[in-house]
Order: structure tokens, then C-alpha cells, then sequence
């Protein structure tokens, strides 16, 4: 969808404001860490992609930078990008964390249905105190989270058929007891 927005609006300048970055199972449901640092660019693959190297990375991983070269926006390969300002090397942090393992390739991905490789949002029902914000937060027509029968006495329930895999629930929880889980297919694909 990123890749699609910049496609149309083509925006002249593309700035990140890294000053304080979200690691882990953001934004939401993550934790702060410092990176100190604001990036622009009028290429934004360019900028995603030096991000990526400064939280250890591949760029190939991330899917704004693949697709965003693919489709012509620019470009995540190290040797067509120039940085100025300070040192790269200065604001690598080798300990973020995020989501490193490799994205699937388009064969494979067209091969198997979607839902049974892309994560899916999950209850903690341990963590729930059916609030209802992540029913609110739910962006599909029709919600693709919604109290049961029970009412507000059980946590919401998903209709996976209707989820987009936005994340909308799991940024807003207050509670951070929503996470994006895989299915045992996925995590097995994912191991090859």
C-alpha cells in the first residue's frame, strides 16, 4: 500500500524523524529506543533502506524497498545511494529488534493462499479486559473483530475472513494483548 501511495502522489521530499524509533512489536505494543537521528531524502527506497541498515537490516527484507525499486521509485542498492551528513556506521544498532527473517518470494507466495503465510492478529485472552478499542480501531466495513455473543463478558472475536491484516487492533490495545501470530504452515515455509 506504501508503495502504491508513493507511486501516485510522488511526494518531493521524504523525511524521517528517527529520533526516537520503535523496536520490536510496534508501534503500539513496542518499545522506544533512541537512534538520534532525522533522515530525508528525495528517494524514498533510498531512505527506508538506510534505515534498515541502521537497525541491521537487509533492505531486500523490506518490502517498501523491494517493491519500491521494482515499480521505479528508487533505488535500495547501497552503491546508488549517497549519504551526507555523519557517518553511517555511527548509528548502526546491532541489537534492534525486529522481524528478520527473509520475505517469500512472489512464485511461492502466488503457489499458496495468502492467509495460510501472512500473520494474523491474535488475542491473549489472559491480557484482555474487553474494552472494545480494538473493535473501534478495526478499519474493514462490516469489522473483522467483533464481540460475540457473550457480549463484552469474552474478548472479541475475529473473522479472519474479513481481516486485512492491518494491525490496526494491535497498535491501539491498551492493554498490548493483541500480537500477530503465524500459522504452522507459515512457520514451517518460513524455516525453509
Amino acid at each position: 500500500m506504501l508503495v502504491e501511495i508513493y507511486g501516485r502522489i510522488r511526494p518531493a521530499l521524504t523525511i524521517v524523524d528517527g529520533i526516537l524509533a520503535m523496536e520490536g512489536n510496534g508501534p503500539n505494543a513496542g518499545d522506544p529506543v533512541a537512534m538520534n537521528v532525522i533522515l530525508a531524502s528525495a528517494d524514498p527506497v533510498a531512505l527506508d533502506a538506510t534505515f534498515a541498515r541502521m537497525v541491521n537490516l537487509d533492505p531486500v527484507s523490506i518490502p517498501t524497498c523491494r517493491w519500491g525499486q521494482e515499480f521505479g521509485l528508487g533505488f535500495y542498492d547501497a552503491s546508488r545511494i549517497r549519504l551526507l551528513g555523519d557517518p553511517l556506521e555511527g548509528f548502526i544498532n546491532k541489537k534492534f529488534r525486529a522481524e528478520r527473517k527473509p520475505m517469500l518470494g512472489s512464485t511461492l507466495l502466488s503457489a499458496l493462499p495468502r492467509m495460510l503465510l501472512t500473520k494474523k492478529p491474535v488475542i491473549d485472552v489472559k491480557l484482555c479486559v474487553h474494552c472494545g478499542v480494538c473493535v473501534d480501531a478495526c478499519p474493514v466495513e462490516g469489522k473483522a473483530l467483533q464481540f460475540g455473543q457473550k457480549g463484552r463478558k469474552a474478548p472479541p472475536v475475529y473473522d479472519y475472513s474479513k481481516c486485512v491484516r492491518c494491525f490496526c487492533c494491535q497498535e491501539m490495545c491498551p492493554r498490548r494483548a493483541i500480537s500477530p501470530k503465524q500459522s504452522l504452515v507459515g512457520r514451517l515455509l518460513m524455516r525453509v
